[in-house]
């Protein structure tokens, strides 16, 4: 059975916000703090020049409470999701009724029900349509969701699977508590929705550019105190600790072990830093200079979380997939790795949407 994914739409939010303005707000709230110029310039080393918003940056710093930040999360996210995933579908050539699976990821605010449920709804698809719903997975979500999608058409031959991915991380800004996480993370991601059909060749749904050849989950033993989130009375927050640098290298042996020797001749990697980007790269034998082009490119305009890989896969699609087998990356908090073996289909149909910004 051959497995293909669509050329992965995204969407991202409508108000672009710099660096430069971020700093800015910062300093004119914390004009005497005295960290604050330092933690700057770790802001401005994440290789983020600007990043998308589901809202303007005054009215994003003004929000308080769990509460406000979880509803703005999920109903930014849904809006981003429900336009990715139609357009998606309409390139695929499919009909809503046409799904049998939908795999979702989001994790920027705590719904019940899930967004699963409300896109059955919202997109129009069947109500007996299979359900994934994930809402931990953060980072990863994008490969996470491809990779269970992959495995669920194996064991449905002929079936269509949607896979939508939605984040809304501007809601992680919080401008009046200060601290490194607050300011790199606040700082860090963008808001987007990413949208991909999964299907066996020949399933009635349009070829897909890219073969699934492989997936690979995996959690980095020892390592709950690198990257985590934390739910108070304030919001959603993501911290990190010593480890969080040393654990995409950490990860890389097992990589290995798990590509057996097999030839990787291009990687779309998460854009969690330049550091993860070019390691990674490095770590697969790939020249961190130049295999390292999509990711940072998506990266300068924002981490977008679970989307992210979604849009480096996007990028790599436009730009042309190089020959020979890839291979798929993506690190979330855990810490977790999910990766797929991927290489360009034959004869496939052109791209269906416009290129990624």
């Amino acid at each position: 059975m051959t497995v293909v994914v669509s050329r992965p739409v995204v969407r991202t939010a409508p108000y672009w916000v710099s660096t430069e303005e971020i700093a800015g707000d910062l300093r004119g709230r914390h004009p005497a703090h005295p960290k604050l110029a330092l933690w700057l310039r770790m802001l401005g080393h994440t290789g983020v020049r600007t990043r998308p918003w589901i809202a303007p940056l005054a009215e994003t710093g003004a929000r308080t409470g769990v509460g406000d930040r979880s509803r703005a999360a999920y109903e930014g996210a849904r809006l981003l999701a429900v336009d990715a995933a139609r357009e998606s579908l309409r390139g695929a050539g499919l009909a809503p009724g046409d799904v049998d699976c939908l795999v979702t990821t989001h994790t920027t605010s705590w719904t019940v029900p899930g967004m699963d449920v409300d896109l059955i709804r919202l997109l129009g698809l069947r109500p007996d349509v299979s359900r994934m719903g994930f809402a931990t997975v953060a980072c990863a979500g994008g490969a996470h969701a491809l990779v269970q999608a992959a495995r669920f058409v194996r064991a449905h031959p002929g079936s269509r699977v949607l896979v939508v991915a939605a984040e809304a991380l501007s809601t992680l800004y919080h401008p009046r508590t200060l601290t490194l996480q607050t300011v790199l993370y606040g700082g860090l991601f963008g808001d987007a929705g990413g949208a991909a059909v999964v299907s066996e060749a020949g399933a009635g749904a349009e070829v897909g550019p890219l073969e699934v050849a492989g997936t690979w989950e995996f959690v980095l033993p020892d390592s709950q105190d690198a990257y985590w989130g934390v739910i108070d009375e304030a919001g959603l927050f993501f911290d990190s600790g010593p480890d969080a640098k040393k654990a995409a290298g950490r990860v890389l042996p097992h990589l290995a072990k798990w590509l057996d020797g097999r030839p990787v001749d291009w990687a779309a990697v998460h854009p969690g830093g330049p550091g993860i980007i070019r390691g990674t790269l490095d770590g697969l034998g790939l020249d961190p200079e130049t295999g390292g082009t999509h990711s940072l490119a998506s990266l300068a305009r924002g981490n977008l979380g679970g989307v992210a890989l979604l849009d480096v896969l996007a990028r790599t699609v436009d730009a042309g997939i190089p020959g020979g087998d890839g291979v798929a990356v993506a690190f979330g908090p855990g810490f977790t790795t999910t990766a797929l073996r991927l290489r360009a289909v034959a004869g496939a149909a052109a791209p269906a949407a416009a290129p990624a910004p």
